[in-house]
Order: C-alpha cells, then structure tokens, then sequence
C-alpha cells in the first residue's frame, strides 16, 4: 500500500487475486479486504490536497442532472417501443383478460416499496429491465444472479437473506420460467416461518430466450410458450397466500398488503402479476451474434 503510482487509469482491489486484471486491463492490482483497504487508502490521503475536489460541486450537480434526467425518461416511457413488442401489445388487446406493461408495474412496485426492503431479482426479459426501477438507502440489499445467470435465484436467495435479518422486508421478482424452478421453496418458507413476499410476472413466456430469438434469429421460436396454472392459487396450495393483479391500480396495494402480512404476521405470500409479453432489451446484448449462413438454401435465414 506504500507505492503510489503515477497516472493510474484504474486500481482494482479484490480479495481474490484470481479476479485481478480478469475482465478489463488495470493500472494497479491490489489483493487485500475491500473494507480494510478504503480505509488504508483514506488514512493516506486524509492530509492531502485531492484534484477532484475541487470539481467536487459540478460533478455532483452534473450527475444530479444526469439522474433526474433518467427518472423522467423512465417515467415517460410506459411500455417497448420495438417492432415486435408493439405487436405483441396489438395482439393481447384483442385477448380475454386485462395484461399490463411490465414498466409501469415495475414502477408502481418502486413507489411502493417499504423502508430498508431487501430484493432478489432472478434471470428473465422483465427481471433485466427492473433493475432500473430499484432503489436502496443502505448495503447488502441488493441480491442477483449477475454473470452466473442462474435461473430460479431470487426465491430461495430472499429466503436465505431474510432469515439473516428477519426485521426488514424481503422480496423477490421472478417471470414464468425462474418461478417454475423454485417455487417448491414457498413450502420451505412457510415450514420454517421465513415469510417473504414474492412477485411473479407472468407473461407465459420464457422472456429472455424468446428475445435472443427476435435479435439473433428473425422470430424463429422454438419451446419458448409458457402456459401455466395460477402461481398465486399454486401458493395458497403450498400454505401460503396469494394475490392476482391485473389492474394498474392494484400493484402498490398488493405489494403494501403482502409486505404488512409478512412483516407483522408472519405470512409469505406471491403476488401474480398478469403482464403483456412485450420484450425488453436483454441484460447482455453480446450474449450472441447474427449466424453466418455459408450455404445457399439458408441466405434467406439470417
């Protein structure tokens, strides 16, 4: 901690030194506890004069702007505006049953979200788009899957989370797919009195693979339907409690209601979310590339 070099682009700290240099090319690579090393690098600059503050007020401003700025749009923008999500608005306008926007739900359960909440987001289309309708006041509240890309992550991660700290609110996002393969955990919850609330959106789809079908592969779908029962009357079954919203209006009062039962009498509960199968942008758009077609008959398939 004593070399101090000059024009460093960037230092990364990281208590595996496995992860050093790993996903982008560094200045310096510190191998050390993050917490002891924040503090070993204050202590040292505490008697010196830094450049940056003396930017200090108009990159706060800059990225005040910059947020309200982002709010506004995220505000405005209601529902995807790509091709094949305005069909697929179009296409349920005609359905039976009432579908809403996964944005404006995902910005109706941020304003309705309880103090010092913690949230697991699990793998899928709408779970990618809700991180930025997420926000928090404090460390460790934040659970995902990330780079693992684990599918069925958010249940049982929230349940772990909220036995270790059962005075604050625990709630989990999962769609269709993640919640078929972890649901079964709504029985350990409520066996072992670990109530969470969940939110399930489901829009019969596996989301995020169906959306690599309309970027990479010219809607061509193959096993991406999903017609399930009801997940809130499938966790009644299991002893828990279960809510279906398919009104705006209803999102904020379900979440409030499901947190109050989980928090002051003990009850888990999974709020079903009936949702259009609009398709926002994938977490990691790198994920695939366009096929090269080297053969005649398949130009037409690109």
């Amino acid at each position: 901690m004593d070399y101090w070099p000059k024009n460093a682009k960037i230092i990364q700290i990281d208590a595996d030194h496995k992860m050093l240099g790993l996903v982008k090319k560094i200045t310096v690579g510190i191998c050390g506890d993050a917490k002891a090393a924040a503090a070993a690098l204050t202590e040292r600059l505490a008697d010196r004069t830094l450049a940056s503050d003396a930017t200090r007020d108009e990159r706060a401003g800059r990225i005040k702007a910059e947020k309200d700025a982002w709010e506004e749009e995220l505000t405005e923008w209601t529902h995807e505006k790509d091709p094949y999500s305005l069909d697929m608005i179009a296409e349920q306008e005609g359905e039976e049953g009432n579908w809403l926007h996964p944005r404006q739900v995902l910005r109706e359960l941020e304003k309705a979200m309880p103090a010092r909440v913690m949230v697991s987001t699990d793998i899928g289309n709408i779970n990618s788009v809700a991180h930025s309708y997420l926000r928090f006041e404090e460390p460790r509240s934040f659970f995902a899957p990330m780079s693992f890309g684990n599918c069925g992550y958010a249940l049982p991660t929230i349940i772990g989370a909220k036995a270790a700290a059962m005075d604050r609110p625990a709630i989990a996002y999962a769609g269709d797919g993640a919640w078929g393969m972890s649901m079964g955990e709504v029985m350990t919850a409520v066996r072992h009195d670990i109530p969470v609330t969940a939110v399930v959106f489901h829009n019969r789809q596996w989301g995020a693979e169906k959306k690599n079908q309309v970027d990479f592969y010219d809607r061509r779908f193959v096993a991406g339907e999903l017609e399930s029962e009801s997940f809130a009357g499938i966790a009644q079954a299991m002893g828990a409690d279960g809510i279906v919203v398919d009104k705006l209006e209803d999102v904020g009062p379900a979440l409030r209601k499901a947190v109050d039962a989980q928090m002051n009498e003990g009850r888990t509960t999974v709020i079903e979310i009936m949702c259009t199968r609009e398709l926002g942008d994938p977490f990691r758009r790198d994920a695939l590339s366009k096929p090269v077609r080297f053969l005649e008959k398949y130009q037409d398939y690109v």
